[in-house]
């Protein structure tokens, strides 16, 4: 009798021990099944972000395969343009020589355009482009930084463009200061000469190896000689014009310059003189260029070897 109530007492105390355990094993699990939960949410938004990041990354090797593949078409383009430039120039050599001798009825002009860029310069491009025409652009570099026409423009932006669109770029000097310094002695103009060609070069990858003096050889007097012999050192050839529409003094209208440049024009080959900064000579140039071809004149662009390049 004793031991069945001590069964009893002790039965109630069991229950709340079993009930306890229950409890807190229930807990456990919960608080598991909760940390289990979060922990298969956050594996599963990682693997979301890796999957992203996944895809990401697999673009980006796409996106750098593509830009490679079109850095070695751009090498190949850069490689047959200088190419085909050096085929026409060999062309254009030819031609020089049997119109000296006088085997062929054609003749050429250079149209060349000094003291640019501009941001006038974009439009003359767009003629040339249209008549399928290639120039020569004598350039300056003081003061290019923002173009006297648009100061909100880098005009020396405009050296790459002359260059992509097939055109020669030639060394006008840097500052042309030609009543400030320029032609004060040889080693100075040597310098501004040097000056631009670093320019030129940072700007399109280019090496300049022709030059014009501002103002024209004679402007340099009695330093001209000594000059052209620190040029020849330096590579260069020089040269002056044969033909122009006056652009270069106080034109006034598009007759006078019409006038100017038709009567200008009376050699087999001719080195024409423009200024990229004059909306007449840029008015008249579709015509100008149609004149030349009607009399005859294939229009080229300037290359070191051409008999008009003095070395």
């Amino acid at each position: 009798m004793g031991k069945s109530k001590r069964k009893a007492k002790k039965s109630p105390f069991i229950i709340i021990i079993f009930i306890l355990i229950i409890g807190i094993c229930g807990y456990l699990s919960f608080n598991n099944y909760t940390k289990m939960s979060k922990l298969k949410n956050d594996n599963n938004k990682k693997k979301a972000e890796y999957l992203v990041l996944n895809k990401k990354y697999n673009e980006l090797l796409k996106s750098n395969k593509d830009f490679s593949n079109e850095l070695e078409k751009e090498k190949d383009i850069d490689q047959t343009i200088d190419n085909s430039k050096k085929e026409v120039f060999e062309l254009a050599k030819k031609a020089e020589e049997n119109i000296q001798n006088g085997k062929t009825n054609y003749k050429i002009a250079y149209l060349t355009f000094d003291d640019g860029p501009y941001y006038l310069t974009h439009e003359v491009l767009n003629v040339l482009k249209e008549k399928q025409v290639k120039a020569t652009f004598f350039t300056i570099g003081a003061g290019k930084e923002s173009c006297i026409d648009n100061r909100s423009f880098n005009c020396t932006l405009l050296y790459k463009k002359i260059v992509d669109n097939g055109h020669t770029i030639a060394n006008h000097t840097y500052s042309h200061a030609i009543f400030a310094g320029l032609y004060s002695s040889v080693d100075n103009f040597i310098r501004d000469i040097q000056k631009q060609e670093d320019l030129i070069y940072s700007k399109t990858n280019v090496k300049t190896n022709i030059m014009r003096f501002p103002g024209g050889s004679s402007t340099a007097k009695s330093l001209k000689n000594d000059i052209i012999i620190k040029l020849r050192e330096k590579g260069y050839g020089w040269i002056d014009w044969t033909a122009q529409d006056g652009d270069g003094g106080a034109l006034k209208t598009r007759d006078q310059a019409w006038n100017i440049f038709t009567k200008s024009i009376n050699d087999n080959i001719e080195v024409v003189l423009f200024h990229d900064y004059n909306y007449i000579t840029y008015s008249i140039l579709p015509d100008a260029i149609k004149y030349l071809e009607d009399n005859n004149y294939i229009i080229l662009p300037l290359f070191h070897d051409s008999v008009m390049v003095n070395k």
